[in-house]
């Protein structure tokens, strides 16, 4: 009964339609500009799940909701028509609402201004008009590259747009790419084993410290704690970061570190201790190491990532994996950036390792017909084709589809791959053309195929 309809600043804590506005069967037109907070700073988690059940994700941007309960409004036949973040498009956390636009509301046609700064939003805009109920079978898409777009969208979008097959809106993804680039992907799709099958060692994250400050350390700093106790050359490592991991090979920045795994998943000599023992017999048994941590006690017992006791790291169940053969990659990229390690390397969390993985999987990962597929198939920032950065995070990277190849043929990609890596200094474009031109016939590709992957920008 309070309910002004007239005061633009009223607020209600339901909202009818019928009784509100008199439109029993929904609206015609929801239009709007939903607010984007990240899913790690959404509040009142438990009422969203209790809310949107399965169409709830944990991670979710809080705009995928304001889709959702747009949709719900509408009439059947009515339109939405949202500017929003281009993100739900490829991320994890987008498939409830990609699955659910598909069957209740197919994009009519979707505008992506990308990184044109036209919104001057920190997101990645689109404009998306989708029809309740569907009854049209493509969309009209485009990109917008320049700063053109704008002024006249609906005159860009005729303009520059294409028709995009709503049954070419994956699940796994949309991609606003022209039918005879989803083709191609799909071609290669079918050819393929899915990463997360194929790679029998499996997929990890690097190691989150939680003070990078305390447990990585400098060369300088590495040889002081070992000319004071040498026994402290069993805790440090060599540790790489996401920016130290290049193409084939890796740009050390010579920093190592402290790695002391939890007792949840080492014994120690330590373990089951007292606090007051447990310390007393890490003093004991690693000296110099104890007294690099101790100043830093105070924020090392705040963090949230530890493991039993301050000076371990966080538990993690596959902590010896960095000790073996392995290809490391970083989890964002232009590119993507993989490296062979032997050196038994530890890497920061904004690296992904495939450890017990071989020279021969690296050569299918960095060739241009992965390029190709990671262009068209990961979350990416910005546009992939014109110099955006994709996250090459683990639950996407999954889906990569590795062919399979013959002993022969692994031999040889393995040998072109290591003859890639031990160069420096080099032009190495001849030995990886070799790599292309090899695996691309692993995927059944013809030199059309071939042709128009090169044809496409990569920057």
């Amino acid at each position: 009964a309070g309910w002004d309809p007239y005061d633009q600043n009223a607020g209600s804590e339901w909202f009818d339609p019928a009784w509100m506005f008199g439109a029993p069967a929904g609206f015609d037109v929801v239009i709007g500009n939903p607010p984007y907070i990240r899913g790690e700073k959404v509040r009142g988690k438990a009422a969203l799940r209790a809310a949107f059940g399965d169409f709830y994700k944990a991670a979710a941007d809080l705009y995928t909701y304001f889709f959702r309960r747009g949709v719900d409004f509408l009439a059947e036949g009515g339109a939405l028509c949202f500017i929003a973040s281009n993100k739900f498009m490829r991320t994890e956390y987008g498939g409830p609402l990609r699955a659910f636009l598909a069957r209740r509301a197919p994009p009519v046609s979707i505008l992506d201004f990308g990184r044109t700064g036209t919104f001057d939003a920190t997101v990645r805009p689109l404009v998306l008009l989708a029809r309740k109920g569907g009854g049209h079978a493509e969309l009209r898409a485009a990109t917008v590259r320049g700063g053109d777009g704008a002024s006249d969208p609906g005159a860009f979008l005729a303009r520059n747009g294409f028709a995009l097959p709503l049954a070419q809106l994956s699940a796994g993804g949309w991609a606003l790419a022209r039918p005879e680039l989803l083709r191609l992907r799909d071609k290669i799709e079918r050819a393929g084993t899915p990463l997360g099958e194929y790679a029998k060692g499996g997929m990890y994250r690097g190691i989150l410290t939680g003070l990078n400050a305390a447990f990585v350390i400098d060369s300088d700093t590495r040889g002081r704690l070992i000319d004071e106790a040498p026994k402290s050359a069993e805790l440090i490592k060599p540790w790489l970061r996401g920016r130290d991991v290049r193409r084939w090979r890796a740009n050390w920045g010579e920093l190592y570190a402290i790695a002391i795994a939890s007792s949840a998943n080492v014994s120690w000599p330590w373990s089951g201790k007292s606090e007051g023992d447990a310390a007393a017999i890490f003093k004991q048994e690693y000296p110099a190491v104890y007294a690099h941590l101790i100043p830093y006690e105070k924020q090392l017992k705040n963090r949230q990532d530890k493991g039993e006791f301050f000076w371990e790291l966080r538990a993690c169940a596959y902590h010896e994996k960095f000790s073996e053969s392995k290809i490391i990659y970083p989890d964002i990229g232009t590119e993507m950036r993989g490296y062979f390690d032997q050196e038994k390397r530890v890497t920061g969390n904004t690296c992904y390792i495939l450890p017990g993985s071989s020279l021969d999987l690296l050569a299918i990962l960095n060739s241009s017909v992965l390029d190709f597929w990671f262009r068209l198939s990961l979350p990416c920032l910005d546009d992939p084709f014109d110099g955006g950065h994709m996250r090459f995070i683990a639950m996407d990277m999954e889906r990569a589809p590795i062919a399979s190849a013959s002993p022969a043929a692994k031999k040889r990609l393995s040998t072109l791959a290591n003859r890639v890596q031990s160069v420096r200094q080099a032009d190495t474009a001849p030995l990886e053309a070799e790599i292309d031109e090899a695996v691309a016939t692993l995927y059944g590709l013809d030199e059309r195929d071939i042709a128009f992957i090169g044809k496409q920008p990569h920057s």
